[in-house]
């Protein structure tokens, strides 16, 4: 069974054991030194039980032998170590007079600082050989689970050199320091194979791997052979590698200019590798460059705990649409700290001010003139996703109050797309009831609203931005302020068809019933003219209280309407009107208004002025629109004088026919006139 296609469970247990096994190891060869019980400084003078005396340089102590910057002067180091640890390893010696005795060593003699280089490199191989195990095939993970082992073999050497007793036999100490430099490499190699390929990989990431890779390991194999020059150490290693990383990652910021998803991973990757490796190799190898004090390599290690969260976090896809703001606070928290470092440093050796009046002075500073800026360039970045109170609440009350539900759903497609730019905005097939991010930013859910349906918004800012934390607030603000104007519409509307009813039910109980009365008693002459408001009541009454009219009532209606007033006229009406599957459909208030006056004003017209013979009325319903035409054959419309206007009744229906975003046009036949009226018809 090969190793990749094992279980992920096994490959993770596999790794751990091995990296087990070999901290065992390490521990076993950090124990071998007999201790002393005694701190040692330079200038002790060591009287062997042989009668020889060794006196401690400062060399002797220096923990990590990368700070010693000539190759002779290394070469004398592993030679004095060996000395000195056969010498020790005798159990007997005098220092300043006093005896000691050595004793052997426990595993609680091993100093924190071992268990910090055992913390970090089991913290790397644990994350990256987890994900590795469950994505053995992804090359990302791949290089990734190499950097997690060039960790481990830096890191675990390390750990046993630099908190040794005294001295290590010099073999022992050459052999873990050069497996520090080994490891070292292969973290930097691992993470420059590993942004060639993630997000996305690079053009020619191949021969370039290729070629960098040979370019590190046989400088590093120089350097362990020690063939290079003084300054070509693993310092500068690891410090060019560095420098690749950064510019891999430039270059992988350019690639996903138009890919948010892989930019935000980018970003997780990016911030973590420069705050955990830049600040190891700020704070541990540039130093050493520039031959100053280095913080201590085992708290410097700590840095890289830093990058395999951020690494994994990553790759893991995890929580992306948070990870911007995010960022920008890690680094405004680095740039601060840097800040503050760079200003004590230049108080305490440019001016040689006291260590604690440079440190009070630079925070005093710091806080008085970075964090003001640190505000200011966050408030400009966040303004981006920030809507003024007032804005947001006129465009959800623009939403809420549109006449009908069709046009509030415009609105608020149209609120979304100024918010968000996005460039898709599509029915969500599965309703939610909150508002929420999916697909790692990308999308945005909304609840159905508006009488809208439930809305998926995808790929935000055209594509060049992902949903996060800010805009997520921002959509369930906004949703719920139209909400809750969608509530105040209802509750308004509701008061005014309780209005409306009580004047319909005053018109019907009063007017109607002194109508009712007037036709009792009339004459022929004023029948007519009483049956016809009576008609006009019933059906002003009917739309004010809310009543619901059919097509098919309504064309029997008006047909009937207009038959009594055209035979009284001694005209023919001609009726053309197959509603079919409209028959049942209820009309819109406004459309009934438009239809109902359309017939009268038309009718009146020709009984008045046309003298025609018949009339043809004929309704053409389609899927969307509908197509009203009233025709006579009388003598066609009167010209009017130049300058002269429509009469009220023309008017009337042509705001009646624009108000439910329909056309109507007036020609002259020959002989008669026609009026046609085109409107559309709501969808049910």
């Amino acid at each position: 069974m090969k190793f990749t296609s094992a279980h992920p469970g096994l490959r993770l247990a596999i790794i751990l054991l091995v990296g087990v096994l070999l901290t065992f190891i390490a521990a076993d060869i950090a124990l071998q030194p007999l201790r002393y019980d005694r701190v040692f400084n330079a200038g002790d003078s060591l009287t062997l039980a042989s009668g020889e005396t060794f006196v401690l340089e400062a060399d002797d102590l220096i923990q990590e032998p990368g700070e010693i910057d000539k190759v002779p002067r290394l070469w004398r180091f592993y030679e004095r170590q060996g000395k000195l640890h056969e010498a020790l390893s005798a159990g007997r010696l005098q220092v300043a007079g006093e005896d000691l005795t050595g004793r052997r060593a426990s595993i609680a003699d091993l100093p924190p600082l071992f268990w910090v280089h055992v913390f970090v490199a089991f913290a790397g191989i644990l994350i990256s050989g987890w994900l590795w195990s469950l994505k053995s095939r992804d090359l990302a993970a791949t290089f990734f689970a190499g950097s997690g082992a060039g960790l481990f073999i830096s890191a675990i050497p390390a750990g046993v050199y630099t908190t040794r007793e005294l001295a290590l036999p010099a073999t022992t100490f050459r052999v873990l320091e050069e497996l520090n430099a080994i490891g070292a490499s292969i973290f930097g190699i691992s993470m420059i194979g590993l942004f060639l390929v993630f997000p996305r990989r690079l053009k020619s990431w191949r021969p370039l791997f290729i070629g960098l890779s040979i370019a590190f390991a046989l400088w590093t194999f120089l350097f362990a052979m020690k063939w290079t020059p003084d300054w070509a150490n693993v310092n500068l290693i690891t410090s060019s590698e560095m420098l690749v990383i950064c510019a891999v990652i430039g270059a992988q910021f350019f690639a996903t200019r138009r890919d948010p998803v892989a930019r935000a991973s980018l970003t997780w990757l990016g911030v973590s590798v420069l705050l955990g490796a830049g600040g190891f190799i700020a704070l541990n190898s540039v130093p050493l460059v520039l031959k100053k004090t280095p913080l201590n390599q085992g708290y410097a290690f700590m840095f890289f705990v830093i990058i395999y969260l951020g690494l994994a976090a990553g790759l893991t896809r995890y929580r992306l649409f948070d990870v911007g703001q995010w960022a920008f606070r890690l680094l405004y928290y680095a740039i601060g700290a840097a800040l503050l470092i760079l200003m004590d440093a230049a108080l305490i050796y440019a001016l040689g001010m006291e260590r604690v009046s440079a440190l009070g002075l630079s925070l005093l500073l710091i806080a008085s003139l970075y964090l003001p800026l640190r505000d200011l360039i966050w408030r400009r970045i966040a303004r981006r996703t920030n809507v003024e109170p007032d804005v947001l609440l006129a465009d959800a009350m623009h939403v809420a109050l549109a006449a009908t539900a069709g046009e509030r759903t415009d609105r608020w497609n149209a609120v979304l797309r100024k918010l968000f730019d996005p460039l898709e905005l599509t029915v969500n097939a599965t309703p939610v009831a909150e508002t929420q991010v999916t697909d790692d930013g990308l999308t945005l859910l909304v609840p159905p609203l508006a009488g809208s349906s439930s809305l998926k918004i995808a790929y935000p800012m055209g594509g060049r931005a992902l949903f996060d934390r800010a805009t997520l607030n921002l959509a369930r603000q906004l949703v719920r302020l139209v909400q809750q104007a969608e509530l105040d519409r209802q509750a308004y509307d509701r008061g005014v068809l309780e209005e409306r009813r009580r004047v319909a039910q005053d018109l019907h109980d009063d007017v109607g019933a002194r109508l009712l009365t007037g036709l009792n008693t009339s004459d022929e002459k004023t029948r007519s003219t009483l049956e016809g408001a009576l008609a006009d009541i019933r059906s002003i009454v009917s739309g004010m209280s809310g009543e619901t009219v059919t097509w098919e009532r309504l064309l029997a209606d008006t047909r009937y309407e207009c038959t009594q007033r055209l035979d009284s006229a001694r005209l023919e009406l001609r009726w053309t009107a197959e509603p079919h599957a409209f028959a049942s459909r209820v009309v819109p208030e406004a459309l009934r208004k438009l239809v109902t006056s359309a017939l009268r004003e038309s009718v009146s017209n020709i009984v008045r002025h046309a003298q025609a013979r018949k009339v043809q009325v004929t309704f053409e319903f389609r899927r969307e629109s509908l197509h009203l035409q009233i025709e006579d054959d009388g003598r066609g419309p009167e010209a009017k004088p130049a300058g002269e206007r429509e009469g009220f009744g023309l008017k009337s229906l042509e705001r009646r026919v624009h108000a439910i975003g329909g056309s109507w046009s007036l020609n002259a036949l020959n002989p008669g006139t026609r009026l046609e009226i085109r409107t559309p018809m709501p969808v049910e």
